[in-house]
């Protein structure tokens, strides 16, 4: 390309082809067929709605998503996984429990501090060197642990895991590699430099340096910090006060020893929360803060993390919800318990998913209202959620990022890093893929009529005929012997 550009005015014209393509060209395009597809999801479910009139009932149909992902489970604008409010969730579930603390006056023996926070709490000013802008995040680490006698901060590592597809999620503004030294002018701005994950491992490795020079500890992890920060603060707490300064609520739901968690917000008393739960909701918090949607398992649509909380500790799916917490469970027995679940959240124990989304979908149609977001998921990608949300669970349990193999468990390794599987079952039965209507003038009886040349009937997006006015309409089985009349 640059060599057709060399010696090129400025306003000289060039090839589409030759273009550079946008960011938005990397997006994963639906086959059907072998075939790409520009169709918006809810106007693809519609229309195989509508095919679906042919020699195959709707109920059968609803078998399958009738969309190139799961609109219960990802979402239609960008394809990613539905993000949970996690913050909401621990607000009203957890720190709403207990008054929050002034710790003013109250001395800790550890701070344990989450770097990736921490990398957003700084503000950059221009014309500063690397070294004096990590100066600045050391003034403001030994600013938080004044009342401490030791202070770990605990950075995320950026090699490949689950946590790849919220990392991709939240890049907003593209920014290339960049190699830092101390004695350096940074010109990027914070917010760009930092979407880039190998300049985030930069920054770690200089900040590192820094503080360690300053007896304050560092934990480096491979991926994921969560589990890491939790398994700092509990091994001090046995003997000792520890303060954990993070913001995810993931750190929050792991703690269950007497410490304290500060957020922006203020201090909490950990203990406390733990002794305003119930028995139930001790013992299930791990696995319905993951089943109902975190960083690495998609929120389920029309249902909040709150609202499913209190269902489940309130319900009697005790021993499905167990089996997430078996660190010996099968794949099969996962599978099963999480359809059961399912089928909990949606109001029909014991109905088969695709029966459920069957009588939605009729309740929904006769109202006129039909989003496809609003029926559940089909079994295929109801066992896919499961298995993320069981994977979830046993690395918060063990205090372990990827205690299992990810692409076991609901996840394939991608060029970006690790992506979601959707569903193993195809979006739609092959015969409904066909896309076949007609616009014929005549009665169609014979192989002029295109529906009728396909072997299947007339339906209602037929253009004329409308599949009720013809002899290939679906109540009609009446055969005409010939027709002049060709398809316009």
């Amino acid at each position: 390309m640059q060599i057709k550009l060399d010696g090129q005015s400025v306003t000289s014209t060039m090839e589409v082809k030759s273009k550079v393509q946008a960011l938005s060209s990397l997006r994963k395009i639906p086959k059907i067929n072998e075939k790409k597809i520009h169709l918006d999801s809810l106007k693809l479910f519609n229309r195989l709605i509508i095919f679906a009139q042919r020699d195959m009932t709707v109920e059968t149909s609803l078998a399958y998503e009738l969309t190139p992902f799961p609109l219960s489970l990802f979402s239609n604008k960008d394809q990613k996984m539905n993000k949970a409010n996690k913050a909401g969730f621990s607000k009203t579930s957890l720190k709403e429990l207990t008054d929050p603390l002034d710790l003013t006056n109250q001395s800790c023996s550890t701070l344990v501090v989450d770097g990736g926070w921490l990398l957003y709490m700084v503000k950059w000013e221009q014309g500063q060197t690397w070294q004096e802008i990590a100066n600045s995040y050391l003034s403001y680490v030994q600013c938080l642990g004044r009342r401490s006698q030791k202070t770990i901060v605990v950075f995320d590592g950026y090699s490949r895991s689950p946590k790849d597809h919220d990392h991709i999620r939240r890049t907003k503004k593209s920014c290339c590699d960049l190699q830092i030294r101390p004695d350096m002018i940074h010109w990027t701005p914070r917010a760009k430099f930092l979407d880039n994950t190998n300049n985030k491992s930069e920054l770690i490795h200089l900040l590192s340096s820094t503080f360690r020079k300053h007896n304050i500890t560092v934990e480096q992890c491979d991926n994921d910090a969560d589990t890491s920060i939790v398994r700092e603060a509990l091994a001090t707490a046995t003997d000792d006060s520890v303060e954990v300064r993070a913001e995810d609520a993931d750190v929050l739901v792991m703690l269950d020893h007497p410490l304290f968690f500060t957020t922006s917000k203020g201090s909490y008393d950990v203990r406390r929360i733990r002794e305003a739960l119930s028995e139930r909701e001790r013992c299930y918090l791990l696995f319905c803060h993951a089943f109902t949607g975190c960083d690495t398992v998609s929120a389920i649509a029309g249902h909040g993390k709150t609202t499913l909380f209190d269902r489940f500790c309130a319900g009697d799916i005790d021993e499905h919800m167990d089996i997430f917490l078996d660190t010996q469970a099968t794949k099969d027995a996962v599978i099963q318990a999480g359809t059961t679940i399912f089928q909990y959240i949606y109001h029909a124990p014991g109905t088969a998913l695709g029966e459920i989304r069957h009588n939605m979908f009729s309740r929904k149609a006769a109202a006129g209202l039909i989003k496809p977001e609003t029926l559940p998921p089909t079994e295929g990608a109801a066992a896919q959620h499961s298995l993320r949300a069981y994977l979830q669970t046993q690395d918060w349990i063990l205090l372990q990022s990827m205690s299992l193999n990810p692409s076991d468990y609901g996840w394939t390794l991608g060029v970006h890093g690790y992506e979601p599987v959707p569903t193993l079952d195809p979006m739609a039965p092959e015969e409904l893929l066909q896309f076949t209507s007609c616009n014929c003038n005549g009665d169609c009886s014979n192989r002029r009529c295109s529906c009728k040349r396909n072997g299947v009937k007339c339906i209602s997006a037929c253009g004329v005929c409308k599949g009720i006015s013809c002899k290939n309409c679906g109540h009609d089985g009446g055969e005409s012997g010939e027709d002049s009349e060709i398809d316009s």
